[in-house]
């Protein structure tokens, strides 16, 4: 048998652990945020001035969903050399109001595919809830991260006497068959009140919400040699987590390191997080501007950078 690496497998640990914390792209960011805290980087947020400093650690979020964060080196930085990956997964995105009665027997949760997904893994496994919902605190609009910590839901497969072609390659019906099973049809439970429960106010305090189902079964290493990794969201958290370690390990002095988690890449990018927004280039044109630079020396920065796609 081949000798297991003692530092893979802490280090599969620490993955599998950032992953069962990270069931949305808000988790994986406020995951992401408390390891950069540890490490003394300093938040910055968009709507106040920057004022960086050399041989200094930062971090920008935007929608609690995509970070970047970057170091700035002691000696003049040449360019930007740059990691990009995604916080997002593909899931379901639960709809407003979503509870369905069918046939007064049991209750279902109206959902809708996100991103690009294999159906057939998500049948038959134990499924939860998490995302955020926003709640009134006062005069104030909150945003409050949400993890239903428990086995809620599942997708369950026909039998075989109900479907006899299943064997044979099935076309699913999002609508019809992807919609998971949530509760027996005689209770007046919702899902918003179990969330509110949790959170510890009145179903009527949540304004609105960003909810997703996640599997909750664990990360696995497998194989003759323990060579293999299974796990949720390993798309793209993975490479989220690898980035990171990247980062926070790399020792380049000659330009300014920067790591960049977007999210949205599920469904095309196009929002204000995603890698086809400003944001990347929002926060590298300001780092020029407070480091003191021009626009001249902001061109020639980026003509000498590098960036990587982890995907």
């Amino acid at each position: 048998m081949k000798a297991v690496n003692e530092k893979d497998i802490e280090l599969t640990k620490e993955l599998f652990e950032f992953i069962e914390k990270s069931p949305t792209a808000f988790h994986a960011v406020e995951q992401m945020k408390n390891r950069l805290d540890k490490e003394g980087y300093q938040q910055l947020l968009e709507g106040e001035k920057w004022e960086l400093q050399s041989k200094e650690k930062y971090y920008v979020i935007r929608n609690g969903s995509a970070i970047i964060a970057f170091r700035i080196p002691e000696t003049k930085p040449q360019g930007f050399q740059i990691m990009a990956s995604h916080s997002d997964s593909p899931t379901f995105r639960i709809k407003e109001n979503p509870e369905m009665k069918v046939e007064q027997a049991y209750v279902k949760l109206n959902v809708e595919k996100y991103g690009g997904m294999l159906c057939a893994p998500w049948f038959d496994r134990p499924l939860s809830v998490a995302g955020r919902v926003i709640i009134k605190e006062g005069n104030r609009l909150v945003s409050k991260l949400v993890s239903i910590d428990r086995d809620l839901l599942m997708i369950p497969n026909l039998a075989i006497h109900m479907n006899r072609e299943a064997n044979n390659g099935v076309a699913y019906n999002p609508q019809k068959d992807l919609q998971p099973l949530f509760a027996a049809g005689n209770t007046d439970r919702t899902l918003l009140e179990i969330i509110a429960e949790q959170v510890g106010i009145k179903k009527e305090d949540i304004i609105s919400h960003d909810l997703f189902l996640y599997n909750r079964m664990p990360g696995t290493v497998w194989g003759a040699d323990k060579e293999f990794v299974s796990s949720a969201r390993l798309d793209d958290l993975q490479c989220a987590f690898t980035s990171m370690k990247g980062f926070l390990a790399a020792e380049n002095e000659q330009n300014i390191n920067v790591y960049a988690c977007f999210d949205n890449e599920e469904v095309g990018s196009g929002t204000k997080q995603g890698a086809a927004s400003t944001f990347l280039y929002d926060v590298l044109w300001r780092m020029n501007k407070a480091l003191g630079k021009n626009e001249e020396e902001f061109y020639r920065a980026v003509a000498g950078s590098f960036m990587l796609s982890c995907d």
